[in-house]
């Protein structure tokens, strides 16, 4: 019996020993609560990699805590295949694990990408994040940098609070010669001129805008044979329509003297945000032969504003074409508003496409008014898959100066008044091929001859350059046989 007892004591003696062990505080601080510190947040690579294929850059990691600590792992997000490589406190590879770092001490980390210079399927911006693993905390740390030759608009100023955005401190003009790449937030000084000729090309990372303020002014100078362009950085054919993809362009109050000729301007959440009346002699922005698509809040969103569009496309968007916001004055002559959004996998449409107010409610609650001077739509389609395309959110009894002249439109509302003239209501306007986003007329559209000549004796040609003054179809594409397929 005792040489059993001894042989079992014996048996579970090393087991004890182990357990005993592992009990043992090993100096590693164990709080679900630990996290890392960052010196950055992201980490910018800036070399223009036509001339410069490989690039390092470096970051610190902090234990702010009494104790040492252990980071489970360090890897990159997209792993092997990533465009990055990391060395962390001397270690290299995609995926690290069991990173020490002493308390109140740190660590470097160091990172290299290299890129093939003359690669022109690479991406416009090449992201990826290294992600840390700490008690079961994650945190990360992001990974830009330039994937082709460009000019990359990033922030070069940081104000008090920590906002940080590029600054366009004197006038400027952009060219064709190399697109743009927006990265974060572009903002146009007071007094100050942007400039973009003909060819441009202007691309917007994730959430990336431009902003315009008081007395700036933008200038797109597009022409027919080369349109200036403003859309997202991902260039994959997936996203060649894919909504939300950047910001705005917001023209903000008081700024002034806005032009745009020949522009597409697509996949954004906002394409153009016009802010505030600069002069009722002078419109606040004028737009001509510009197509405005793929939002998926608006196409132009105007508040309280003066402008003058003139065959311009605005569609497929998630909620408005067109929200014109605390009255303003509005004139619209060959203009197209067509909405049929419908993505995979997200909510019909609900929204009318054209939206008019006239209040906002203040801090108090009041409701302030701010009428309409006028509103006019000339020889112009406003339709869409709703079966109604309008709404008039106004105060009750108040003024609302508009006119529909020889438009063809879809509503549910009463059109026998003198706001609407010669209007031809809830017919298929016959876009050539909607799943292609094709708003040229078929030979079946009653939007054919349907216009009025005199408006279309102001706008004489159509977005395509095709006289229409002898027999003018209503919205910015004038019909011809040739475009039969």
């Amino acid at each position: 019996m005792r040489s059993t007892r001894l042989f079992v004591f014996l048996f579970f003696l090393p087991l004890m020993a182990s357990l005993t062990y592992s009990c043992r505080d090993d100096g590693f601080d164990p709080s679900p609560e630990i996290t890392l510190g960052f010196s950055v947040d992201s980490l910018l690579f800036d070399t223009v990699f036509t001339t410069v294929g490989t690039s390092t850059r470096s970051f610190r990691v902090y234990n702010n805590h009494s104790r040492r600590i252990r980071i489970s792992s360090v890897g990159l997000g997209r792993g092997a295949e990533s465009f990055f490589r990391v060395n962390v406190d001397g270690r290299s590879g995609s995926q690290l694990h069991d990173i020490e770092i002493g308390a109140n001490d740190s660590i470097f980390v160091f990172v290299e990408v290299t890129v093939d210079p003359v690669n022109q399927n690479l991406p416009l911006i090449i992201t990826d994040s290294l992600v840390f693993n700490i008690n079961n905390n994650v945190q990360d740390v992001k990974l830009v940098a330039w994937g082709q030759d460009a000019n990359f608009i990033y922030p070069n100023y940081t104000e008090p609070s920590g906002l940080s955005y590029h600054l366009l401190a004197e006038n400027t003009v952009w060219t064709s010669d190399l697109p743009y790449v927006v990265y974060g937030l572009a903002v146009v000084a007071p007094n100050i001129t942007l400039t973009v000729n003909e060819g441009t090309r202007v691309y917007f990372h994730n959430n990336a805008s431009m902003v315009f303020l008081a007395e700036s002014t933008l200038k797109v100078n597009g022409t027919m044979e080369q349109p200036v362009s403003f859309q997202g950085d991902r260039l994959e054919s997936f996203y060649e329509n894919q909504p939300g993809q950047w910001g705005r362009i917001w023209l903000t109050a008081t700024s002034k003297d806005h032009e745009i000729n020949y522009a597409l301007i697509k996949n954004g959440s906002v394409g153009l945000h016009v802010d505030s009346i600069g002069s009722h002699s002078s419109p606040t922005l004028t737009i001509r032969n510009t197509i405005i698509k793929n939002m998926s809040l608006v196409g132009l969103l105007a508040q309280g504003s003066h402008v003058v569009a003139e065959n311009t496309v605005i569609a497929n968007c998630g909620e408005n074409t067109l929200y014109l916001a605390l009255g303003g004055k509005y004139d619209f002559r060959h203009c197209t508003f067509a909405n049929y959004y419908n993505l995979p996998n997200t909510p019909l449409r609900q929204i009318p496409s054209v939206w008019f107010n006239n209040y906002y409610r203040d801090v108090d609650g009041n409701i302030q008014q701010r009428d309409f001077e006028s509103v006019f739509f000339g020889n112009s389609i406003i339709y869409g898959s709703l079966q109604e395309e309008f709404v008039f959110d106004l105060v009750p009894g108040s003024d609302f100066n508009y006119t529909f002249d020889h438009c063809l439109i879809r509503t549910q509302r009463d059109t026998f008044n003198p706001s609407y003239i010669n209007i031809i209501k809830n017919q298929v306007p016959q876009f050539n091929n909607l799943s292609v986003q094709d708003y040229r007329l078929r030979q079946n559209s009653p939007a054919i001859d349907a216009g009025k000549r005199i408006i279309a004796q102001g706008v004489p040609f159509d977005i395509l350059g095709r006289n229409r003054v002898q027999r003018p179809d209503l919205g910015a594409y004038q019909y011809y046989e040739l475009d039969e397929e």
